[in-house]
């Protein structure tokens, strides 16, 4: 089965430009028009200024830089200087972070607002860990998940897993979409195997360990520890409480009820997930939710974690996972424009700016999760549009191509083959939400983290490889480093922007 990703759409304000570019242009221009005014009165010395004034502005409302306009550019460099002005870019936790409470989670940048709320599952002992964003008015949980191979499965079970999941997305863009979700995201992410499960497993179901068969896969699972990777895959969901409130005053209004009817929902998608052929280990609890945050800051945490998860005894007091309240890092600051450096680690967040455009298959990512060994978390951050909504973007997406293209023919421009194939690319999603598909807005974010810079950017490189040849466009989020770790390294669903008017 082969797919197309439709080009990123290149559209703007008026032929193909936005109106911050059509406002420098402008500015430009008249800083030309008062250049020779300035010109004709002899007065040489203001004409240059204004002169250089208008190429500067044409320049900046014309140049791209590393895949983005010196416009878009504008709003993350001031963000990123005033975040430093404000001494906001570096952050102290731990002992150091203010007096915490038992539902406090001492966490950096955007995520400072998280709170745990207890919940207890229906049987009554079973804790999930929900995360409260104060500010934003959310509540998100996550669902361990394990994959299956699907490169070696047979075509037909290929197509049937992936009908399976399609029909999984549009349950999520729809029936749960209506009832209060608003974002899911997928993580999978590949850690050290500090615990070496292969030899673990070995010694478990070993029935003759005197064989010369036991000592040699002995052998060979020893000496592969240090190369071993651990896959984990979490399905990370977040509820609006505002469109829930109906049932939250109903059920009183308070934390607790806030737990009951979220918890109700995630019974319902846990079952339509293990329906889409997709195995599930529960929702994570509070220790085990805390575990993932902690070793993504502290990757030198992660042999004690999976240690205390795995052999400590249970009379010795030691609770597998993370005391909630602990997850956060100790110290994590932005390190020039690329660089995020927390505890024991460094990383850096890569977006995906452009899916590839030729067709390619369903296991086209596959190099990026088999061709590296290095520690990283690939996310997909996705967000359902409402069907009214994306009825309207798609229909105001084609009005504006046809005033572009009749503008484009009274001024006898050339259509590129580009913009044909956006064209064609929106009239394709006209077709499939009349046939009823869920329209989404995503983002694919990549989150490469290493103990050094120079092992970091050997690891950037190779993984900016693996993409290109894939067919992809990968662009590195400077001066965005600590938002993009929480958005593509944290199973919390976060990295997109609020829809305001929501376009393609």
């Amino acid at each position: 089965m082969q797919f197309q990703f439709p080009p990123r759409s290149t559209r703007g304000a008026v032929l193909g430009f936005t109106w911050s570019q059509i406002a420098l242009v402008m500015a430009g221009v008249i800083a030309a028009v008062v250049a020779l005014n300035l010109l004709v009165a002899s007065q040489r010395g203001a004409a240059i200024a204004a002169f250089a004034g208008c190429v500067a502005l044409i320049t900046l409302g014309l140049l791209r830089f590393k895949g983005r306009r010196v416009t878009e550019w504008a709003p993350v460099v001031a963000g990123a200087l005033l975040q430093r002005r404000a001494g906001q870019h570096e952050y102290r936790g731990g002992p150091y972070a203010p007096d915490s409470s038992e539902r406090w989670m001492d966490l950096p940048g955007p995520a400072a607002a998280y709170v745990w709320l207890p919940a207890t599952a229906t049987d009554g002992t079973t804790q999930i860990g929900l995360l409260h964003h104060r500010k934003e008015k959310t509540v998100t949980a996550a669902l361990v998940c394990y994959g299956t191979n699907l490169i070696l499965a047979d075509r037909d079970v290929q197509t049937q897993r992936l009908t399976d999941w399609a029909q999984l997305l549009n349950i999520l863009g729809s029936e749960y979409a209506d009832a209060g979700l608003i974002r899911w995201s997928v993580t999978s992410r590949a850690v050290p195997d500090t615990g070496n499960a292969a030899q673990r497993f070995l010694v478990s179901r070993a029935v003759d360990i005197s064989s010369a068969a036991y000592r040699s896969l002995a052998q060979l699972t020893a000496a592969a520890a240090p190369a071993a990777q651990r896959h984990e895959i979490y399905l990370a969901v977040v509820f609006d409480i505002a469109r829930l409130s109906k049932e939250i005053a109903q059920a009183g209004g308070t934390d607790a009820a806030i737990a009951a009817v979220v918890l109700d929902r995630l019974a319902g998608i846990e079952a339509a997930v293990g329906e889409a052929g997709v195995t599930t280990g529960g929702w994570l609890s509070p220790r085990a939710y805390a575990a993932v945050i902690r070793t993504q800051f502290d990757p030198d945490d992660q042999e004690v974690v999976d240690l205390r998860g795995s052999t400590a005894p249970i009379s010795a007091g030691t609770a597998a996972g993370v005391e909630p309240r602990l997850a956060g890092p100790v110290a994590a600051r932005t390190v020039g424009w690329n660089t995020y450096q927390h505890d024991s680690a460094y990383s850096r967040t890569l977006w995906v700016a452009q899916m590839p455009r030729q067709q390619v298959a369903a296991t086209w990512l596959s190099p990026l999760y088999m061709r590296t060994t290095t520690r990283r978390a690939v996310t997909l951050v996705a967000q359902p549009v409402p069907a009214a909504l994306a009825a309207l973007a798609t229909r105001r997406d084609k009005v504006s191509r046809a005033g572009d293209e009749v503008t484009k023919r009274r001024l006898r421009l050339v259509r590129t083959a580009r913009e044909d194939d956006e064209a064609r690319a929106v009239e394709q999603i006209d077709r499939e939400q009349a046939a009823g598909h869920v329209r989404y807005r995503y983002a694919l974010l990549i989150t490469i983290t290493a103990r050094t810079l120079p092992e970091l950017d050997r690891d950037v490189r190779a993984v900016k490889r693996i993409l290109s040849r894939a067919g992809c466009e990968a662009i590195s989020l400077a001066g965005e480093q600590d938002q993009a770790f929480a958005a593509g390294a944290l199973p919390l669903a976060r990295g997109l922007k609020p829809a305001r008017g929501w376009s393609a």
